[in-house]
């Protein structure tokens, strides 16, 4: 679906959508963030740097710092899911998106983020640029522990560039039974303005936990959702061995959560599936099952499952028309996971033009949800703005 591109003396820019247009564009995944491994808020930041390497553990490319030669070896892997048993291999985090590692007395880097992260952190400053290059009217903002507790963060970038971005609030998930981990959800909505929760099911299995979403030790996060009417993104990947078995049941839970609480919204993040096991299982009955349900939306993350070398991603496209047959394109959101994405899968006018473009069984209308307008409505917010 050809679009009409119209020169602006420094851009090519789409006259139909884009900021300040009739139909948003919102990013349902973005980040801004400070230096990586600076933030002392909410978890010991030792354990934030442990939960970097955990995160990196499937990490197969490494460059000797001595030589450059390229190492493939899987130098974090290890063999169980307890962070206690991850190698001493002083995991730090330097600068351009890199982090380095020693194993047998030899330094090794890899690149955990594009290089163009200078001092490792991506500002709101650069974030609204690449938004307004784009010609994306929002990003709501994802945070995992990692970057660490952003709410005062999140708050000063909605502050500096008003109506850009969307703040969700985070809880270290293994306390969320704890009142003081509650109140720093609750300021974040009330005192910062945030609009949503971000909830991961990782710490619950890296921190040995056996709980269920549903689970009692939950039961003041989700009244507190209720009371304040925000809607919950979830990250559904527990990153254990056991992968396919972990999804399906967090799937399960979900479809219980969401029967429970019909008046809280979720959305399933990062592409629905995780990308380690979605050639494997592909889309499952039971995610469509869940997205039935009137409260349960979906994240696209479609760039995330492919080499970069397919785009525009035919399969993607593929799974797209499925979940629109299945479940209707109400049920989508667009997110990008920027700035990651933006280096590391594609360009970020590549991400959106894959569903402006490359996906043409989708009706303006349909696209238009997509892209934005479903966001808009996840977070009840009039368009245009006054």
């Amino acid at each position: 679906m050809a679009k009409e591109m119209v020169f602006t003396g420094g851009n090519w820019i789409d006259q139909e959508q884009g900021v300040g247009g009739d139909s948003p564009i919102i990013d349902a995944h973005y980040h801004v963030f400070p230096r990586l491994g600076s933030q002392r808020a909410g978890i010991d930041p030792a354990l934030r740097l442990r939960f970097w390497q955990y995160h990196s553990r499937e990490w197969n490319r490494f460059w000797r710092k001595d030589t450059g030669e390229l190492v493939t070896d899987r130098l974090l892997e290890f063999g169980s899911n307890q962070i206690d048993d991850m190698p001493d291999v002083n995991f730090r985090l330097t600068d351009r998106g890199q982090a380095e590692i020693t194993v047998d007395g030899s330094d090794y880097v890899m690149q955990i983020y594009p290089p163009t992260l200078a001092g490792n952190e991506a500002p709101p400053q650069r974030m609204v640029a690449e938004l307004n290059l784009a010609g994306v009217d929002m990003g709501v903002l994802q945070s995992d522990h990692v970057y660490g507790d952003l709410n005062e963060y999140f708050a000063q970038a909605m502050q500096d560039y008003p109506g850009r971005f969307i703040g969700l609030s985070q809880i270290w998930e293994p306390e969320a039974d704890n009142p003081e981990r509650l109140r720093n959800v609750e300021e974040g909505v009330r005192r910062y303005g945030n609009r949503g929760l971000y909830f991961s099911v990782e710490p619950l299995s890296v921190m040995q936990m056996d709980d269920a979403i549903t689970g009692e030790r939950f039961d003041p996060l989700w009244e507190l959702m209720e009371e304040l009417q925000l809607p919950v993104f979830w990250f559904l990947d527990d990153r254990t061995f056991n992968r396919v078995e972990m999804f399906l049941r967090r799937i399960a839970e979900l479809a219980e959560f969401a029967q429970r609480h019909p008046g809280i919204n979720s959305l399933i993040t990062h592409g629905l599936v995780p990308a380690a096991i979605i050639h494997e299982i592909g889309i499952p009955e039971e995610v469509y099952q869940v997205l039935s349900m009137p409260n349960v939306f979906a994240e696209l993350l479609i760039p995330a499952k492919w080499p970069a070398a397919m785009y525009p991603y035919p399969e993607g496209q593929q799974q797209v028309r499925q979940l629109r047959d299945r479940v209707g394109a109400e049920k989508l959101l667009w997110g990008s996971d920027s700035p990651y994405g933006q280096t590391a899968w594609c360009t970020y006018r590549q991400a959106i033009d894959l569903y402006r473009i490359h996906c043409d069984f989708l009706t303006q209308e349909e696209t238009a949800l997509i892209l934005g307008g479903n966001a808009a409505r996840l977070f009840g917010l009039q368009w245009p703005p006054h």
